[in-house]
């Protein structure tokens, strides 16, 4: 089992290994935000660096050759302790000296098993930003809440690319979807989905059923903001394709 490999630090902490299905790599201040589903225990898990910011460097996410670790890449790694950041539940200490490995992918039919069914994704309400719809929470409803990650599944998205307010940005780049009766439309910082779609241009993209990994963010001015940081479209699931 993933947590059987055990290593006592000084402290009194245990460090646990863990195997994940890799289900966001999002862009996180300088670093990026990983998140996943642990194979065992099927709980979600975001592993964090211990700074402030608590995005993940390139040096401690990357594997042995340097390459990035992908959604659906099963993904081996040492963490330190949990973390409880507020309603943020999944966090996990990582451990800098360890380096990640790759165990593996998984496909459609894996997703499938893991997908949740909210009623909402989270609270909505009538606060919604300008470009965006139940894009956020009022912070004083955070006590109510008891975790910040999501994986649904939604019948097609379709990606709005439209400049930003400030001219020196870049494009930004949101998904909107329907999901139990409700539509979001949602900031999108899964990297590679932000970079594919900036270098279309501004527009509307459609994209046929997909996984979304939807992530509620740290406190912000007030609000705690919604985003999609993982889009998986089923084509991109089939045997021979790449992500």
């Amino acid at each position: 089992m993933a947590d059987a490999a055990r290593s006592q630090f000084p402290g009194g902490h245990v460090a646990v290994t863990k195997e994940l299905v890799c289900l966001a790599n999002s862009r996180k201040h300088l670093g990026r935000c990983i998140a996943g589903i642990d194979i065992e225990s099927n709980v979600w898990v975001r592993p964090v660096s211990s700074r402030r910011t608590h995005e993940v460097s390139a040096p401690e996410r990357q594997y042995r050759d340097g390459a990035e670790p992908r959604v659906l890449d099963v993904v081996s790694m040492r963490l330190l302790r949990p973390k409880r950041f507020g309603f943020q539940t999944e966090n996990w200490i990582l451990d800098p000296s360890s380096q990640w490995t790759k165990r593996g992918r998984v496909g459609w039919d894996e997703l499938c098993r893991l997908e949740q069914r909210p009623k909402h994704l989270w609270v909505n309400s009538e606060d919604s930003t300008r470009k965006g719809l139940n894009d956020r929470v009022p912070v004083e409803h955070e006590f109510a809440l008891l975790n910040s990650l999501k994986l649904i599944r939604v019948a097609s998205v379709t990606i709005e690319v439209d400049r930003p307010y400030d001219a020196n940005r870049d494009l930004e780049v949101r998904a909107k979807f329907r999901h139990e009766g409700s539509i979001y439309i949602l900031k999108v910082t899964d990297a590679v989905y932000e970079e594919k779609f900036r270098a279309l241009g501004v527009g509307s993209y459609s994209l046929s059923e997909s996984f979304l990994t939807v992530s509620l963010g740290e406190e912000f001015k007030g609000y705690l903001y919604k985003m999609v940081a993982a889009i998986i479209e089923r084509r991109t699931t089939e045997p021979g394709s790449d992500r």
